[in-house]
């Protein structure tokens, strides 16, 4: 198992009479990809904040690889890139390669390096074509994608990444996860991602933490998450329309409703699926299909939001 590069522990932030963050730890391992997800408001930008150390935070402790936040942020984040709040870690009345050079020189990066390391970054980004236009030009895609090529100039292990889809259009997003994915499995980076994409978050991360008013609710993988709130949802397909009598008989066993010869099933239980076979084999229709309908990511967090409401 991968060695452990961040740790958050009982982290307490709290600005006036609200609590932001409420006692919430966590770890996150070398070459993962933690997603953080939650309301408005929940504590997911604090919580990046506060392990950049951009926000002073009241009581717990933050370690990266090993160093105290409070102690050695200056050396913490020499390996540390960031996104936040979309695009603007970026000086858009400057081309994409003037962005690079500027933040790879702050950053005092040896000459050589720098060049390779900024044509790497625009081809692999494919952002070669407009290498050299402003950026303020460009659409929220293309801004998106030199901030993230910014963030990476040094090279850092660990990236957090702020909304880093937010307004984007699916081909962006897409090519975005695939960069993001490509780095994680090739180069062994970790990344922290918030966001309310939740296809998005879905589609690229390990685990998933979902925050609601600064207390961690849920803190599982993605398929642990699926199983954990499956629901016993079902699609039949029939050869032709069903009968009133039929859909009487299916719903003894739970929620039915139909679209044409098609009859949808949630039943509260996986082991009424004998009886509902056994009604179905007894129908004066035959069966053409049956399909598992599963719970997605979206439906799933909503869930849980209400869980912990109730």
């Amino acid at each position: 198992m991968s060695q452990i590069c961040i740790r958050v522990k009982d982290l307490v932030k709290t600005y006036k009479d609200l609590t932001a963050l409420d006692r919430i730890s966590f770890d996150v391992r070398e070459g993962e990809i933690l997603g953080i997800l939650g309301p408005n408001g929940s504590g997911k930008t604090t919580t990046l904040k506060s392990i950049l150390g951009i926000i002073e935070f009241d009581e717990g402790s933050i370690e990266v690889n090993g160093l105290s936040v409070k102690n050695r942020r200056k050396e913490i984040l020499k390996d540390m890139g960031a996104i936040l709040e979309g695009a603007r870690n970026i000086y858009w009345h400057l081309s994409p390669r003037e962005n690079l050079t500027y933040f790879a020189g702050i950053r005092g990066i040896p000459k050589k390096t720098i060049i390779r390391r900024i044509d790497y970054l625009l081809e692999s980004l494919e952002l070669s074509s407009v290498a050299d236009k402003e950026i303020r030009q460009f659409s929220s895609g293309m801004k998106q994608k030199c901030a993230l090529a910014c963030a990476f100039i040094y090279d850092p292990s660990i990236l957090l990444l702020d909304e880093p889809t937010l307004g984007l259009d699916v081909e962006i997003s897409r090519t975005i996860r695939d960069w993001l994915l490509n780095v994680v499995e090739k180069e062994g980076k970790t990344i922290l991602i918030t966001s309310h994409n939740m296809d998005f978050i879905e589609s690229i991360c390990d685990r998933i933490l979902i925050i609601r008013r600064g207390l961690i609710i849920s803190h599982e993988t993605v398929a642990s998450l699926k199983e954990k709130f499956a629901r016993k949802h079902f699609r039949i397909d029939l050869e032709s329309e069903p009968h009133s009598h039929l859909l009487d008989k299916i719903a003894t066993l739970g929620i039915v409703s139909v679209s044409g010869s098609s009859i949808s099933v949630e039943l509260e239980t996986a082991n009424q699926l004998i009886p509902l076979m056994r009604i179905l084999g007894g129908a004066d229709t035959k069966m053409l299909d049956f399909h598992t309908v599963e719970n997605d990511l979206e439906e799933i967090f909503l869930e849980v939001i209400r869980e912990e409401e109730e």
